[in-house]
């Protein structure tokens, strides 16, 4: 669903809604994309958030819970396959691994990628460099909006950030951006 916005602070991404005024597209013959994949099953969603390499423009976004493995994977790959055999980075971490091992057995262009908490942090802070200096852009969703906005960050008292959804949202969204970036 598409949405229009009213200017807010933002913890960590910063000009959002600046970024968001990409359009969905269905893939152009001469273009490379890539697709950033978040994996769940139940209690979070599995996100697919794909960009076009050529000018940093995110063209398409799916967000879907409860579907069985064998589905997604089929779901990952039909994308994939539609957006000019897209590079696909996949959270690796956990369940993913396998996930990302069948989708590599099944000739998708697949990049595991394992998020560790340097890894998450190193992901997060380049997509916000991004947004913030408007090297990509998303799509105006109202469900992204809200999870950008309640995306957030801790100081440990040894003066480590830690990236997260703020309590009671999700992240999945980011992640997939973060991933695709």
């Amino acid at each position: 669903m598409m949405c229009s916005f009213l200017e807010s602070e933002g913890t960590v991404f910063r000009g959002l809604r600046q970024a968001m005024i990409s359009q969905p597209e269905a893939p152009k013959t001469d273009h490379l994309y890539v697709m950033g994949v978040d994996l769940a099953k139940v209690t979070d969603f599995t996100v697919l958030t794909v960009y076009d390499r050529i000018n940093n423009r995110q063209v398409y976004q799916d967000r879907f819970q409860t579907l069985e493995w064998p589905f997604q994977k089929q779901k990952i790959a039909t994308i994939a396959q539609h957006y000019n055999n897209a590079l696909t980075i996949v959270d690796a971490t956990g369940i993913g691994d396998p996930i990302a091992d069948d989708l590599i057995r099944s000739g998708i262009a697949v990049e595991p990628f394992k998020i560790t908490e340097q890894s998450k942090k190193d992901i997060i802070e380049k997509l916000s460099i991004w947004i913030e200096q408007r090297k990509c852009t998303l799509l105006p969703i109202q469900e992204s909006l809200n999870e950008f906005d309640n995306f957030s960050y801790e100081i440990s008292l040894t003066g480590k950030i830690r990236y997260k959804a703020r309590q009671g949202y999700h992240e999945d969204i980011v992640i997939s951006h973060a991933l695709a970036i």
